[in-house]
């Protein structure tokens, strides 16, 4: 079994920005408040956890990220695949445990 440990929850958090982008993709609002509200849920998680403190400053500037790319008209410009590339060595690392 997998523990809900900062490594889980980031690539967890990267499984939430990818349905985010692709409800944004489709215009389909309900799906992306859903996700974005899950995604927060999780960034709030993360932030709890005590190894993450040193990184706080970089998870809050993801959550800003993520914020940012939920809205109808994105003031960021930071590419989706970009986005998603941020998250792929969690997602490598998580499936080699």
């Amino acid at each position: 079994m997998i523990k809900r440990n900062s490594l889980f929850l980031m690539a967890n958090l990267g499984s939430e920005v990818t349905k985010i982008i692709s409800a944004k993709n489709r215009n389909d609002q309900i799906l992306l408040t859903e996700y974005s509200a899950h995604a927060d849920k999780i960034l709030k998680e993360i932030l709890s956890l005590p190894d993450m403190k040193e990184r706080e400053i970089e998870i809050k500037t993801l959550a800003e990220v993520i914020t940012d790319i939920s809205k109808a008209k994105s003031s960021l410009d930071i590419s989706s695949v970009n986005i998603i590339s941020y998250f792929t060595p969690f997602v490598m690392r998580l499936t080699r445990v």
